[in-house]
């Protein structure tokens, strides 16, 4: 749901904010005592070392001691860059602690089946919401009576060993997916192997295997599709992803697996 979308994306901002926060300890550690003054005078600048404490010292710091004028410049950067790091952290932290990921569709959801049908509600539970775009009716291209019949965990006939390894990797993973539903191009009409809801921003995304890139003709013609779905839409590592294979490469499911834990989620 988008609310799943908008915490993981806090979330993993948090984590880089952490790691920023990490960083900049690790290099205080390793900073020189004291701070940096720049001064200008008579056209010309000087660098002075500030010891610590209450009365500051000025140590002058002369064009041979450039690595130090230099550590000094950079922690005060890092003790900046720390400051701004934990605010943000902080702000994160507070955020998402008082951030419940179901709280608007709760509403919905705690109320009696009879009262759920008098109403229109914002957005429908994950449950709901995958259930209607699966109930959407459509038509795939037919399948010869005499080509090989490969049948999917979720009872639908696809069209290669590859294909029902891919469809049945989406079940088990609880991805909803239809098979080769029709995606219309500015004057003719495709059907990608796959057309997938990714519940996390409830987006509908594409995926195609290339099953057979050492024929060149069929490498032609599918390099050609790809390139057309782009000027419809279809951009490859946003809305379309595509997997290969030839005879001496098959199809790797450790491939496939990532792309489901890492874009199809």
């Amino acid at each position: 749901m988008f609310t799943n979308q908008i915490s993981l994306e806090l979330r993993s901002r948090l984590a880089s904010v952490n790691k920023i926060i990490d960083w900049c300890e690790k290099g205080l550690a390793k900073s020189p005592p004291g701070r940096l003054k720049i001064k200008h005078q008579g056209g010309k600048v000087y660098f002075y070392q500030l010891s610590e404490g209450k009365y500051p010292k000025a140590h002058y710091l002369d064009s041979g001691q450039m690595d130090l004028i230099k550590a000094l410049a950079q922690k005060a950067y890092i003790k900046d860059l720390l400051r701004k790091a934990q605010n943000e952290k902080r702000m994160l932290t507070h955020f998402l602690g008082g951030f419940s990921e179901s709280s608007l569709t709760q509403i919905y959801e705690d109320y009696s089946h009879d009262r759920k049908s008098l109403i229109t509600p914002f957005t429908l539970p994950d449950e709901e919401f995958k259930q209607s775009w699966l109930s959407k009716e459509y038509k795939h291209k037919s399948i010869s009576e005499n080509l090989p019949v490969f049948e999917t965990l979720n009872g639908e006939r696809v069209r290669s060993k590859s294909e029902q390894i891919i469809a049945d990797r989406l079940y088990v993973n609880n991805i909803p997916y239809k098979y080769e539903c029709p995606f219309p191009m500015e004057d003719y009409v495709v059907h990608p192997d796959f057309t997938i809801l990714r519940m996390s921003d409830r987006r509908e995304i594409y995926y195609e295997h290339l099953g057979r890139m050492d024929d060149e003709d069929y490498a032609n013609k599918n390099t050609r599709k790809i390139i057309n779905y782009n000027r419809n839409g279809l951009v490859l590592g946003d809305n379309l992803f595509v997997t290969m294979e030839t005879k001496r490469n098959p199809l790797d499911v450790r491939v496939l697996d990532n792309l489901i834990q890492r874009k199809f989620k």
